[in-house]
């Protein structure tokens, strides 16, 4: 992983073979982020997703492996929680997506983190089953 900071702007870049979301806590370790939004592009060849039923109140996760182009990558980052969500394409032009688990990089992994100064941990919603930002 390589990264840029100026100010409360973050510009990563992973290598092939970096997992996306443990590289993102590590850096949030390291630049003691405690509110920040992100979002990026780039490929993948294995990625865990999920989706969650709120009726059911749980995740359902599948793995998915093969060359993908992530044509959308969005989240958070708090001091409690690394939360993303993935679009992934294939080669016949067709995405899946979902909650992003975990993902890792074929090609290169480009992500923008805008760190903020609040700190945005989360706290159990009963209704939905969901942590949910403290505000």
């Amino acid at each position: 992983m390589e990264y840029t900071r100026n100010d409360n702007r973050l510009i990563v870049r992973l290598e092939p073979g970096e997992k996306v979301v443990e590289s993102l806590k590590e850096l949030r370790e390291r630049e003691d982020i405690t509110d920040g939004f992100l979002r990026g592009i780039g490929a993948v060849d294995h990625a865990v997703l999920g989706h969650y039923d709120v009726d059911a109140q749980s995740y359902k996760e599948e793995t998915f492996s093969g060359q993908y182009e992530v044509t959308s990558f969005l989240g958070n980052i708090g001091p409690d929680k690394v939360h993303t969500h993935i679009q992934l394409g294939t080669d016949t032009f067709e995405c899946i997506g979902g909650h992003c688990a975990e993902a890792t990089v074929s090609g290169t992994f480009e992500i923008e983190i805008l760190a903020g100064e609040a700190e945005l941990t989360h706290t159990y919603d009963e209704q939905t089953g969901l942590d949910v930002f403290d505000l």
